[in-house]
This record gives C-alpha cells, sequence and structure tokens, in this order.
C-alpha cells in the first residue's frame, strides 16, 4: 500500500513540475490559453493509458504502472484546479466549461485510440 502513495507522490511530482516547466518555456506566448491546453493533451494522455491499459491482463506490475503514470504524472500533469480558479471570474465561466468539454472529449479520444479502436465490453 505505501509503495503506491509513494508511486502516486513521485509521479504527482513529476507531473507538476513537467506543467511548471511548460508554464515557464511558454507560458507568456500562450497567455490564458495555456491552462485547457495541457488540461486536453493532459486528458488525452490519460485517455490512451487507460484505453491500453484496458487492453493488458490484470496484474500488480501493471496496477502500478497505472497509478504512476496516470494517477501521479498525468494527475499531476493537468491542472484542473488552475482552470476553476481562472473560471470562478463570471465572464470566463464558459472558459472553464469548455476547457472540461474539449477535455472530455479528448478523453474519450485517447481511451478508443488506447484501445486500438475497439470497443470494451
Amino acid at each position: 500500500m505505501w509503495r503506491d502513495v509513494v508511486l502516486v507522490a513521485v509521479g504527482g511530482a513529476i507531473g507538476t513540475a513537467l506543467r511548471a516547466g511548460i508554464t515557464l518555456a511558454i507560458g507568456d506566448d500562450l497567455g490564458p490559453a495555456l491552462v485547457p491546453l495541457i488540461n486536453v493533451v493532459g486528458a488525452f494522455a490519460i485517455g490512451i493509458l487507460f484505453g491500453w491499459r484496458s487492453r493488458m491482463p490484470a496484474s500488480s506490475r501493471a496496477q502500478r504502472l497505472q497509478l504512476f503514470f496516470g494517477t501521479g504524472v498525468l494527475g499531476g500533469f493537468t491542472t484542473y484546479s488552475a482552470l476553476a480558479v481562472e473560471a470562478a471570474e463570471p465572464g470566463l465561466l464558459w472558459w472553464g466549461i469548455g476547457s472540461v468539454v474539449l477535455g472530455t472529449g479528448a478523453a474519450w479520444g485517447g481511451l478508443v485510440l488506447g484501445r486500438g479502436g475497439r470497443r470494451q465490453r
């Protein structure tokens, strides 16, 4: 159990550092579009991971990989909390709603891609 917590924590630190690095490198160029872009890309990657994982046989190793990369790295990379803060301003509510809709679509597309185009039963 503790090993799983450490995997998520280390993965989350990596994902958060990756997001922070991207923000520092190109944040000024993209402005407020960066947070939704990061979230949509992260949601797509999570979809791919979970789709790919659904094709694998159940094992503790596969579960740990999902915890590290999905919950940890990609969970730390996406930043829906920052989006919520940005969208809390009434004039930007559409920004938050649009990002969630696009992120959901991206996750679905990634899931289909990760499953190899096959429907899960």
